[in-house]
């Protein structure tokens, strides 16, 4: 009220009640006080009609039209205080009657204000504001909380826990620096509860239980009176929103103090209104609230019977965690769990990735009540064994798992326990069963997990329509399967809208840790693995305990060469059983094998990799058989035996083409360059795919992503555009421009102003160009947000980083980056994405700073190359329409590449015409006559061999 009557420009007399004024004729003289020194017409008004006996609303009524002409506005605030005064409501009902029409009168109150019915006859001069009208939404609460200094809370949130209240928004997410208790707490009893009547109070701290409070609940709950009470309270200015006329919804906030002040009743009287409201819910039908109540009123035998009844519901739904919750409750209950609840049960140990659950059923129940199990022969019975078998697998109770499988039928569900067992077995794999083509539960999400290890990527992502067993618990090895093929930034986008989500530890201490050192993000990494250990103890698994480890070794290894580091952790991950599983075992002996190789102990590594290798290949565990291979190449070469080396280093390349994941290869060879050099010695010609492998290593400058929705983007290919929000905000100024794209392309987004003149204003020392680079400098941050802005400390100069700014330039390099990475179709598809955002012209079109110029040559020879790595790809998959297409375009632009004629004469042998192969190698010959060179042996004999 204060901040709009500022706003008007009319005179404004405020009137703040304390409860005195109830007394006869004393509001009345104050209200006389309070206008005088703007009407003064009104200075003795209400005091002689007084004394002269009229009664107060008579006295009240001269008082009012004594203010005729003043224009002022009359404010009383906390009417609450005198709303039980008979007198003091005469008087304000009086005012209403009869103040002049361009006088305004004010009435601020807690409570609603019981005027006289003829003094609001007159409605359309009469307007109200309430609780709905005063609420803010999601827009006004975050600049409130701006205008607060309180930017950090997030707005909806705050709204959605105050239900709008102005007040509660405002003190959301005090800081424990407010003091104890919390100073909304001590709002709330001093300004809102405290000013209630001690029945209301009460009433509205018992049916707190309640979401919604009505006459019929609230006396079901055992409360007397409720209709009288809730009558009342509706009257009241409270932080509650009316549903109908006798019921009311409690705001969050206010319903957490409430509770809270609920569980300081009496103890018998509050277990007593759990016990009514257990009630009141299963009345209703709101089961799963029900039995929530009966276990805290200790009523856990009723609590059973609804678990019995609701828990395939909840887990039906995912709704996992409070299915562990209710059974966690019943721990010490002697009860054996039917078939159909034990698949429940075994359902949620998967779920929540806790295997010790699952053993605690077989350690509880026994072997008879598995058998018995077993004898049911029914599709959910099956799955829990299934279930069985991989908690104990998780927990090395190899024997014990192995025994719960044997108890299974032929079938799906045995083939899939068989296919978890061949993990840990020596011996080769059983027969992979296929996916489901349709919705399935969670041995679907199993199968995948299994697939990952065994190196069967390809489907991990397939499109269709799989249920949340699959979806949603199997998209951490989603996740892994787009990183091992390369497709990083997928991977990262879908790691992102899964990070807060409750998902498996393989989310969090493995996805995780490799996609972060991937990107050369080392302390993301460990972080990573410190979280997968917080998330492992809980699960009670062994296989997660050594494989923490080793992803431990691995970032030792491939992030900073600690092998001493290294080796403790394949030490720890022996102790915690990884020699138990075979799978886990050929993991120890590749790192171990790789430490070695670092040491330079070679004899010692070309012997582990070689058992690794052979377990590898015997297991079909495949996964990591690429960097196996890769390091005992190197090993074999460094002991003498160069045939051997050459065979594992065909072998890595094959593996790893059989799972379409040179990603993996690559990251191996970055290892031991030395291996790929080789290749590609033994190849003929530079088209060959070890010449290939050795240009992607050469180009290797460290995987980057963008962010998906960057709040400033510049548009670098053509006529470049700045686009803040979407909206086109580009300076005018176009040195303002470049000075952008070359913090843009920094690294670390950070440049030296000596560097920025001599590259955009070719002087260092000039005053024109230091003043020229001001004035870029201020044209950037008058368009641009403080935050966002350009930053000068000392002599470096700086923005932010991709996260929030971003190049099409740099979007397009880093896409080009990831494709490197990628196989066939998947890379195809990323260079032509990335290439068709650089069809709007030239970097920087119309800018000519030497910098500029440089950067354009580096833009474009990337681009060059990848469109000839397009051409390459499009050939080897048999797309020579797309090939031609691309390799064209290369030559067109740069005639004297020979990589491009290389193909270019593939291409022409492909279409079965010798004239065609000769009529391209004149082009070619003609072009390097131009260059003033011969034609390259290489290309010569390139020619001769196509048309032997």
């Amino acid at each position: 009220m204060v901040t709009a009557l500022d706003d008007i420009g009319r005179p404004v007399a405020w009137l703040s009640l304390d409860g005195t004024e109830a007394a006869a004729g004393r509001l009345l003289l104050y209200l006389e006080a309070a206008v005088s020194p703007h009407a003064p017409d009104a200075e003795g008004a209400a005091t002689d009609a007084l004394a002269a006996g009229l009664p107060l609303g008579e006295a009240a009524g001269l008082l009012a039209e004594s203010l005729h002409g003043s224009g002022l506005v009359l404010v009383c605030d906390n009417v609450e205080r005198v709303v039980e005064s008979a007198t003091a409501m005469a008087v304000l009902s009086a005012l209403v009657r009869y103040i002049p029409p361009e006088v305004g009168l004010v009435l601020v109150s807690r409570v609603a204000v019981p005027l006289d019915a003829s003094a609001t006859c007159e409605m359309d001069r009469i307007g109200e504001i309430a609780d709905e009208d005063l609420a803010f939404d999601v827009s006004e609460a975050a600049e409130a909380l701006r205008l607060a200094g309180r930017s950090e809370i997030d707005p909806k949130e705050a709204v959605r826990r105050a239900g709008g209240w102005v007040t509660g928004v405002l003190f959301a997410g005090n800081p424990p620096a407010a003091q104890s208790p919390d100073r909304l707490h001590r709002y709330i009893t001093a300004q809102v509860l405290g000013e209630l009547p001690e029945q209301e109070r009460r009433f509205l701290i018992r049916t707190s239980l309640l979401a919604e409070v009505s006459v019929e609940d609230a006396t079901a709950l055992g409360l007397a009176d409720a209709g009288r009470i809730i009558g009342a309270l509706r009257s009241r200015h409270l932080p509650v929103v009316w549903l109908r006329e006798h019921a009311f919804a409690v705001g969050p906030q206010f319903r957490d103090y409430l509770q809270a002040l609920l569980t300081l009743v009496d103890v018998d009287e509050y277990r007593n209104l759990l016990r009514n409201h257990a009630g009141l819910l299963i009345k209703k039908g709101e089961l799963e609230e029900a039995v929530d109540v009966l276990l805290d009123v200790g009523d856990r035998e009723q609590a059973w019977q609804l678990t019995l009844e609701l828990l395939p519901r909840l887990v039906e739904r995912m709704d996992l965690e409070p299915a562990a919750r209710w059974l966690d409750s019943f721990n010490d209950a002697d009860l054996q769990p039917s078939p159909r609840m034990a698949s429940n049960i075994l359902r949620v140990a998967f779920g929540l990735e806790q295997p010790t659950r699952g053993v605690a059923v077989l350690e509880r129940n026994g072997w008879e009540w598995i058998q018995m199990m077993a004898d049911f022969h029914q599709d959910s019975t099956d799955e829990a064994l299934v279930l069985l078998v991989w908690c104990l697998w998780h927990t090395n109770a190899l024997e014990q798992s192995r025994r719960v499988a044997n108890l299974l039928r032929p079938g799906r569900a045995r083939s899939i326990a068989e296919i978890v067992l061949g993990l840990s077995s020596d011996e080769p794999p059983p027969n992979f069963p296929e996916f489901a083509p349709t919705p399935s539960g969670p041995l679907e999400g199993l199968l995948m997990r299994v697939a990952y290890i065994y190196g069967r990527l390809q489907g991990l992502d397939a499109p269709g329509v799989h249920g949340p067993w699959r979806s949603v618990l199997g998209a951490p090895w989603v996740i892994a399967g787009l990183r091992a093929t390369g497709q990083i930034e997928q991977a990262m986008e879908l790691y992102e809208l899964h990070r807060d989500k409750p998902q498996p530890l393989w989310l969090h201490g493995v996805d995780a840790a490799e996609l972060m050192a991937d990107l050369g993000r080392d302390e993301d990494a460990w972080n990573a693995v410190r979280t997968g250990w917080k998330l492992q103890g809980p699960t009670g698994s062994q296989v997660y305990a050594a494989l923490l480890h080793l992803v431990e070794a691995r970032l030792h290894l491939r992030l900073n060469r600690d092998t001493e580091a290294a080796m403790r952790a394949l030490d720890a991950a022996n102790e915690c059983g990884a020699q138990s599983h075979s799978f886990i075992r050929e993991f120890e002996m590749l790192w171990r094998g790789f430490a070695h190789l670092i040491r330079g102990e070679d004899t010692d590594a070309r012997d582990m990799l070689t058992a690794a290798v052979a377990s590898m290949q015997k297991t079909g565990h495949r996964l990591e058989l690429v960097s196996a291979a890769t390091y005992l190449s190197e090993a074999n070469w460094r002991t003498g035996d160069e045939e051997a080396s050459d065979r594992l280093a065909a072998l890595a390349l094959r593996a790893a083409d059989d799972m379409g994941s040179v990603h993996l290869l690559l990251s191996a060879l970055e290892d031991v360059p030395s291996v790929a050099v080789r290749g590609a010695d033994t190849e003929p010609h530079r088209t060959s795919r070890w010449h290939e492998l050795t240009t992607l290593l050469t180009r290797r400058g460290g995987l980057a992503i963008t962010a998906r929705n960057p709040r400033l983007v510049l548009e670098e290919f053509g006529e470049p555009v700045l686009l803040l929000d979407t909206v086109d905000v580009t300076p005018r100024l176009r040195k303002s421009t470049e000075l952008l794209a070359r913090l843009i392309a920094a690294p670390g987004r950070t440049v030296n102003r000596h560097e920025v003149l001599d590259g955009l204003f070719q002087s260092r020392n000039e005053p024109a160009a230091r003043s020229y680079l001001r004035q870029a400098l201020y044209r950037l941050r008058e368009i641009l947000p403080v935050d966002l802005s350009p930053i000068m400390e000392g002599d470096q100069l700086s923005i932010l980083g991709p996260e929030i700014i971003v190049g099409t330039a740099e979007e397009v390099l880093a896409c080009i980056g990831q494709a490197d990475r990628q196989e066939d179709e998947t890379r195809l598809i990323t260079l032509t994405e990335a290439l068709a955002r650089s069809d709007r012209g030239p970097y920087l079109r119309g800018m000519s700073s030497s910098w500029v110029e440089a950067r354009r040559i580096e833009v474009n020879e990337r681009l060059l190359r990848a469109r000839l790595d397009l051409a390459r790809i499009a050939y080897r998959l048999g797309r020579y329409w797309e090939s031609s297409s691309a390799v064209d375009m290369v030559l067109r632009q740069e005639p004297y590449r020979e990589d491009a004629w290389l193909l270019r004469l593939s291409l022409a042998q492909a279409s079965g015409s010798d004239d065609g192969v000769l009529a391209t190698y004149q082009r070619y010959v003609a072009a390097m006559r131009e260059l003033g060179v011969p034609p390259s042996a290489a290309i010569q004999l390139h020619v001769s061999r196509m048309r032997d």
